[in-house]
């Protein structure tokens, strides 16, 4: 008990009865089981290595535990499923809003607190990578984490921005279909994976500041929310000024057009949300009743309500349909220097036929993409994605395709080589590992000729793992994996 903070075991004992204390806290800072996404396309279920073992987890089909014999040797994120996208090392909690949310293929839908990425790319999973999915994060260094996660897991529909999400509904109208709102939190399911986060980092005044930054969050979310539109709110955190007391804020501002949804959990051990929670006399404003609205449909999620099917952090969840329109003014338009620019139907498909076919890659895999220009860089991206753009103030959109010196890039290659049907070359064991290392490769021998100066994707078993270039007749392919994603 001497890792907890006085105030915060008080805070417990009010949210939990007494016979789970002891539970809760042997609990809230115990490791946390690694799990992973698998993503759709992916090969691993067939081709699961023989030291993986996966365990289902409750109601979400492509999330698994994942227990190996060689993790030390070996981190998870340096195999070739992880490099190559199959997979995504996230959080239970992280997933389980997206699973809430329930994206639906063709639609419009914003992520507001997008980084690092492990909703916004499960998010574009569901949607087939189809739509318009908007992912917003206004840290320019965990955007540039989100970016790398977005090109890893070949995202194609993607808008990304780097605004101030508590204004954001200054530049968008009511226009999305669904909006994940997993706010910034004084973030308390951070003791999973940090043993003394309540001794060291845990404070009343981190909990009373997010809340401040939520309520703008959740009032700029609803009104972008299109009408009959559906928005998740969640954070990884026990306390109610940040959980139900925001959305009792948003319900009390907006009483006719705000309905709280219930969620079902199906197997998932949880709990209701709270009627009631005094606070101290320093903040009396935030001694309020709860709406029955609010506490009977949302959900609380404690670490140690756990199964053989779920383990998890401090979580909660809400779910929001916007009944109405607001009727707010509409948004300012900012047009964007040097913003993406959409090539002619004709370009993109002369473009997109000359490396299909030098690659042997069939061209129905492309049809339902177009490129975009962007600062000499071109980019593969969805129609309605690359529409949406074109309007709209933002960081890049779609899957970078093309340098600024017409050379494929390794998010590109990587994720659609291995349609290839021509121009490949095959690693050994031991190439592989100094290709991923950045080293070019010395051939003693070659083993198909190539002109010097063509590009071939270089494989190993079924992974492509980027471009190569040939040098000195075959002998050599220098290396042309981007250097960010070297190991």
């Amino acid at each position: 008990m001497n890792k907890f903070p006085k105030r915060f075991q008080e805070r417990i004992h009010e949210l939990l009865p007494q016979k789970e204390w002891n539970d809760f806290f042997h609990k809230a800072t115990e490791p946390l089981p690694r799990t992973i996404r698998i993503a759709t396309d992916s090969k691993l279920i067939q081709h699961t290595p023989s030291d993986w073992q996966l365990s289902p987890v409750s109601e979400m089909s492509e999330v698994f535990f994942i227990e190996r014999t060689n993790q030390r040797e070996v981190p998870l994120g340096k195999t070739l499923e992880h490099f190559s996208g199959e997979i995504y090392v996230a959080s239970l909690s992280s997933l389980l809003s997206v699973h809430v949310l329930d994206p639906k293929p063709g639609e419009r839908i914003l992520d507001l607190a997008a980084a690092p990425g492990s909703k916004t790319t499960f998010i574009a999973d569901k949607m087939g990578h189809s739509g318009v999915l908007v992912a917003n994060e206004p840290s320019s260094s965990r955007s540039a984490k989100l970016s790398a996660n977005l090109n890893r897991m070949g995202v194609s529909n993607c808008v990304l921005l780097q605004q101030d999400g508590a204004s954001l509904d200054r530049m968008f109208g009511e226009e999305f279909d669904r909006i994940l709102l997993d706010a910034p939190c004084s973030s308390e399911g951070f003791g999973r994976k940090k043993s003394d986060f309540f001794q060291k980092s845990w404070t009343e005044r981190t909990i009373l500041e997010s809340a401040k930054l939520q309520r703008k969050l959740i009032f700029s979310a609803f009104n972008m929310l299109s009408p009959g539109g559906t928005m998740v709110y969640s954070t990884c955190t026990s306390a109610p000024e940040e959980n139900e007391m925001i959305v009792q804020h948003l319900l009390e501002k907006y009483p006719s057009h705000v309905e709280i949804l219930p969620i079902d959990l199906g197997t998932i051990p949880h709990k209701k949300g709270i009627s009631s929670f005094l606070e101290q006399k320093a903040c009396p404003r935030l001694r309020s009743g709860i709406s029955s609205k609010v506490s009977n449909n949302v959900r609380r999620i404690f670490p140690h309500l756990s199964t053989d099917r779920w383990d998890s952090e401090i979580f909660f969840l809400a779910k929001i349909r916007k009944r109405a329109s607001l009727f707010l003014p509409p948004p300012s338009f900012i047009q964007r220097q040097n913003a993406s620019t959409v090539l002619q139907k004709k370009q993109s498909a002369t473009i997109i036929a000359r490396t299909a076919k030098y690659f042997g890659m069939e061209r129905s895999l492309f049809e339902k993409y177009v490129l975009t220009e962007r600062n000499g860089k071109l980019f593969l991206s969805t129609k309605e994605a690359a529409q949406f753009a074109s309007y709209k103030q933002h960081q890049r959109v779609g899957l970078p395709f093309l340098d600024q010196n017409g050379v494929i890039t390794s998010s590109f290659a990587i994720h659609f080589g291995k349609y290839a049907t021509q121009n490949t070359f095959s690693l050994s064991e031991e190439e592989k590992n100094r290709w991923l290392e950045g080293y070019d490769l010395e051939i003693t021998s070659p083993k198909n000729v190539l002109p010097n100066g063509s590009e071939v994707l270089v494989f190993f078993e079924r992974f492509c793992l980027g471009l190569g270039k040939v040098q000195q007749d075959g002998k050599k392919i220098k290396n042309k994996l981007e250097r960010s994603i070297v190991f």
